[in-house]
């Protein structure tokens, strides 16, 4: 069975465009699907291109020689769609997992693919209002009713004619055309815009996780600075005083009496501890109050009851 060349362009052509209205869908396909679906759009490009071939040299040949208004546009809009799917490729490679290229500027690179499919998706809507005749035409061929009429016993058709408005029709087979090709391409650039919201605000917040981390490990070092420091002056005092150098267990648990209770202590512990006197005398003590029944070196009223 032979088919038609009209047919045949035109699901080449449907299957390239529903192809690459769905490449901007990286949710929906993932990057290997979107990968390999860009590369099965390439390749309908090319068939498409080879199959108008002898019309490109045509036009080509005659662009310079007084061709027609209408063919010179026809010649542009296509250059301009094969140098958008040209910047798709180039910088489609370079971004792949393929290749898994180390990119300092990654996300150039992928701003550039981005706006080249945007630009091109326009060309080729463009494209296809400007074909839109041939569109229609071609699908109305494909999917519409061949059926030979039934005539009744001895009568003999007289043929009729029915007035057409066909500007009507044109309008409304050209909007129906474009209402759809329209409403497909605004999903597929809402659907680009909405995921590059979401890795703009992931990347805000990598950043803001990392300025966190640092400020973090920023205040850690002051920390241990510190911390050295004060080991430091510590030592200094101990070898200038060596008498004071080694605390005796009396100071060492006053020491632990008057220092402040950490965040790490339980609230509950420190709720029920009760101090009547804020000195944490130890033996000898020399307060008129002072008291150690338990033997501890520690007066009574110092300690937590």
């Amino acid at each position: 069975m032979k088919v038609n060349k009209q047919h045949k362009n035109w699901w080449i052509d449907v299957l390239m465009l529903v192809g690459f209205l769905f490449c901007f869908y990286l949710n929906l396909t993932g990057v290997v699907g979107h990968e390999w679906l860009g590369v099965g759009v390439i390749l309908l490009a090319t068939v498409h291109f080879w199959l108008h071939l002898d019309w490109v040299k045509a036009v080509t040949q005659r662009l310079f020689k007084g061709t027609g208004a209408r063919n010179c546009w026809y010649f542009l809009v296509d250059l301009l769609i094969m140098l958008g799917f040209v910047v798709i490729i180039e910088t489609g490679l370079i971004i792949s997992t393929w290749f898994n290229l180390n990119l300092t500027n990654y996300n150039a690179w992928l701003d550039i693919h981005t706006y080249a499919s945007l630009i091109t998706l326009g060309l080729i809507v463009v494209k296809v209002g400007i074909h839109w005749r041939w569109v229609v035409n071609v699908a109305g061929k494909i999917f519409g009713s061949h059926e030979k009429p039934i005539l009744q016993r001895g009568l003999t058709p007289v043929p009729v004619t029915v007035p057409v408005k066909k500007e009507g029709l044109d309008r409304r087979h050209f909007l129906t055309m474009m209402g759809v090709v329209g409403l497909g391409s605004v999903l597929a650039l809402t659907n680009v815009i909405s995921e590059k919201s979401i890795r703009k605000v992931n990347a805000m917040n990598d950043a803001t996780g990392t300025d966190v981390n640092n400020t973090q490990e920023a205040v850690a070092h002051v920390e241990t600075t510190q911390e050295t420091q004060a080991e430091a002056a510590s030592t200094d005092i101990a070898t200038e005083n060596p008498e004071t150098a080694t605390p005796t267990p009396a100071d060492t648990a006053t020491a632990e009496l008057t220092q402040e209770p950490t965040q790490e202590a339980p609230a509950a512990a420190v709720a029920m501890c009760s101090i009547r006197c804020p000195k944490g005398c130890s033996f000898p003590g020399r307060c008129r109050r002072y008291t150690d029944q338990n033997s501890n070196g520690l007066c009574d009223l110092g300690e937590c009851m």
